[in-house]
This record gives structure tokens, sequence and C-alpha cells, in this order.
């Protein structure tokens, strides 16, 4: 036998309502914040920082079109690496990531490939080479 059958289900539906409208407090989204799982918690925490970095990046002088092709072509040569920047902004109007790799090749769309991706050369800013590291023997 159930309490709502002891006092009646009209009363029991009285008890409830009453419970409901007067001593219950919902905490809203409180109670859920236990359920964030580690990885939600880190992949916040991985955006946030990068958002901070994109903030901290310096505007790099514009370089002309033919300094860009020259310091790409003499990368692709050497096998020496590169970090572009980018024209592109983010939606925050913040700077693009730089860009970072060893140039690949070209493609018929004046694209450079840098590392995974393929850049327009006209979306470039700025192209430094990155030194090469001295082997120690």
């Amino acid at each position: 036998m159930t309490y709502a059958d002891e006092i009646g289900q009209e009363a029991f539906q009285k008890l409830v309502a009453d419970f409901f409208a007067h001593h219950y407090h919902d905490r809203g989204m409180v109670k859920w914040q236990g359920y964030y799982l580690s990885d939600h918690t880190a992949a916040l925490n991985q955006q946030a920082a990068a958002k901070t970095q994109l903030q901290n990046q310096p505007l790099l002088a514009q370089q002309s079109t033919e300094l860009i092709r020259q310091q790409l072509a003499t990368a692709y040569r050497t096998g020496q690496s590169v970090n572009v920047q980018l024209q592109t902004s983010t939606i925050d109007c913040q700077l693009a990531a730089p860009l970072g790799g060893k140039v690949h090749g070209y493609t018929e769309d004046d694209e450079v490939v840098i590392g995974e991706a393929t850049v327009p050369i006209a979306a470039i800013r700025h192209v430094t080479l990155v030194p090469f590291s001295p082997s120690y023997s």
C-alpha cells in the first residue's frame, strides 16, 4: 500500500502541488555542475588559452607580395620551416593563429602548401623563415 492510497489520491495531489509551490527550491544549473566531464573541462580550458594566445599576437609588418614569394621560395628550396601570419581574423576581430611548417609546394590557384594547410598567397601578411637549429654531433 502506497502513501497516496493511504491518504487518498486527491489529497496526495494537493500535498505534492503544495510542496512544489511553496517548499521546493530548484537550484538551476548549479545541480548539473558536478556532471561536467574532465574532457569537457580540459577542452574549455584549452579554448580559453588559445583565445588568450590570439589576443597576444603582435601585428607584424605587411610584407610585399614579392618578398612573401621570395621567402616562401627560399624555404621550399632549402627545406626550411616558416611561420606565416595571415590577413584573416577570427569572429572576435583577433588575428588568426600563426601558421607554421615546411613549404611543401604550390597549387595552380596561386596557393602555397604549408604543413597540412593550403593558403592563398594573397591571404599572407608576413612570412618569417625559421632558422635551422644547430646539429650537435
